[in-house]
């Protein structure tokens, strides 16, 4: 993070940050809240930050919502597991930075670990390769590992809560006290059949859990099937897993893990052992001289190609404390290396025809009520759909010519940029424009700059054309008027070299 001014930061935010809600909070602890990154059973995941710290300030924050943390009692079996999950070695687990269980909602924050789910890389790539499955299996029995010592189970390994990153895997969340009948329902498939059958978490049903994520990871299926909860249940019971795709050297250890009885399954430390024993003898085991523990060996030797999601530069401004401006937002300064890593040194503009573009923004500027900002010629008002954008990337981007409605609701409030695109009608079909990297972009609200960016509800903050694409690529709707080359007689498309942002400024 750099700090821009006293009322503004940057950070590097996830390309999958949702705004904020009217129903979210917008602190939480001393962490400002940025957007929602998930929410399940048992609460809601925020992204965070925290305005005075240096570095990489970005945080995972989760406030806790379920009745049966209302008690006393509930709170402090809350506050010791946590207590212990905090002292956890972060190196595969991502323990808790802080947590307050007396708040209303309780609340955890943990660092935020970049990656794809296992479950999410598994429907995209399919099974994992032999190499990557022994670098998976050693990586989550080191994470289990950390937990034991600490006498701490997870009690809920699956594959959601397995990130898969550029230097391996990491577990997040566990089982918190009270939500067992929530991971029978949720979780059946990972889940042991003592844990099934109503027993609190414990090392080995992890082992077992550890066992169903190996044969999933290398098969791409459920090791006992699809179901409803009861049946999944009866399966882990009495049925034999699918194993069917396990590699040889794992097939045993996984064999092991799924066992009936905890008493039949391996310890962690003989999960890890026998882990690194069937990768040394595949022949794999030579790390070109890397130096460290066993399970960096075999990463740094099988864990390739794994590309975690490039984060997004965003510029937060503050304001009592507050952030302002809740849509994902490009970094106006010092995003150049992240920029260049997102271009790939291509270039972003294809072509396409626009036909009579020019004459439809004269008939726009001649329809367009004098309330709304008025086209010049040559121009045309458009909306942009980012959502909709069949080539957010490399184009080319779609965009529609509008108007502005002759009755607008006044604004309660802020406007949120769908409110806004809903003055406006459409005046014309769905077209395709090439935008020039090198464009003028004068930006109302998708970049928020600060205040006095908004002067007649005309954009006045200047970026370039490549933020701007860069937008088209995962932001909110917008409305702009822009502005095209002259044309040159020939029948190639014409390009879009001026945008300026339409939006109203937000009230005193």
């Amino acid at each position: 993070m750099s700090r821009r001014s006293q009322h503004e930061i940057s950070v590097l935010v996830p390309p999958n940050l949702v705004p904020l809600t009217a129903a979210d909070p917008e602190r939480v602890g001393p962490y400002l809240l940025i957007g929602r990154l998930g929410s399940g059973g048992t609460g809601t995941t925020y992204a965070g930050v925290h305005p005075t710290t240096q570095g990489d300030p970005l945080v995972a924050v989760k406030v806790l919502r379920s009745p049966l943390l209302e008690s006393p009692e509930a709170r402090a079996e809350l506050n010791r597991r946590l207590t212990a999950l905090a002292a956890v070695d972060g190196r595969v687990y991502v323990p808790p930075l802080a947590f307050d269980t007396a708040a209303a909602p309780p609340w955890l924050a943990m660092e935020y670990a970049s990656g794809i789910p296992l479950a999410q890389f598994a429907r995209q790539h399919g099974a994992l390769g032999a190499g990557r499955l022994a670098a998976l299996a050693a990586g989550l029995a080191e994470g289990l590992s950390a937990l034991h010592v600490r006498r701490v189970p997870h009690g809920d390994l699956k594959p959601d809560n397995v990130l898969l990153g550029a230097r391996g895997p990491r577990i997040l969340d566990c089982a918190l006290p009270g939500d067992d009948e929530h991971l029978r329902r949720s979780a059946a498939a990972w889940l042991s059949p003592e844990r099934h059958a109503g027993a609190p978490p414990a090392p080995a049903a992890d082992i077992f859990a550890w066992g169903a994520v190996m044969a999933f990871a290398s098969t791409g299926r459920l090791p006992f099937g699809l179901g409803e909860p009861a049946e999944l249940a009866a399966r882990v019971a009495e049925a034999d897993p699918d194993l069917d795709g396990v590699p040889e050297e794992l097939l045993p250890l996984v064999r092991r893990a799924l066992a009936k009885d905890p008493a039949d399954r391996p310890s962690v430390r003989e999960l890890l052992g026998s882990t690194i024993a069937a990768w040394e003898a595949s022949g794999s085991a030579s790390a070109d001289g890397v130096k460290g523990t066993a399970v960096t060996l075999v990463l740094s030797r099988e864990w390739q190609g794994v590309v975690e999601p490039v984060r997004l530069p965003r510029v937060i401004q503050l304001h009592d404390g507050r952030p302002r401006g809740r849509g994902r937002l490009p970094l106006i300064a010092g995003g150049g290396v992240l920029a260049a890593a997102l271009l790939g040194g291509g270039v972003w503009a294809v072509a396409n025809t626009l036909g009579d573009a020019v004459g439809e923004a004269e008939d726009q500027a001649t329809a367009t009520p004098s309330a709304a900002p008025t086209a010049e010629p040559g121009t045309a008002v458009v909306r942009f759909v980012p959502a909709e954008q069949p080539a957010p990337v490399e184009g080319p981007w779609v965009y529609t010519a509008v108007e502005r409605a002759e009755a607008t609701p006044e604004a309660d409030g802020l406007l949120t940029p769908e409110d806004w695109s809903a003055q406006w009608t459409d005046a014309g079909e769905e077209r395709e424009a090439v935008i020039a990297p090198d464009a003028e972009v004068l930006c109302a609200q998708f970049c928020v700059p600060g205040p006095g960016h908004i002067d007649g509800e005309r954009g006045t903050y200047e970026v370039r054309g490549q933020d701007f694409i860069d937008y088209l690529d995962w932001g909110n709707v917008v409305i702009a008027e822009v502005e095209f080359a002259e044309a040159d007689g020939g029948e190639g498309p014409r390009e879009i070299v001026r945008i300026t942002e339409l939006f109203p400024a937000p009230p005193e």
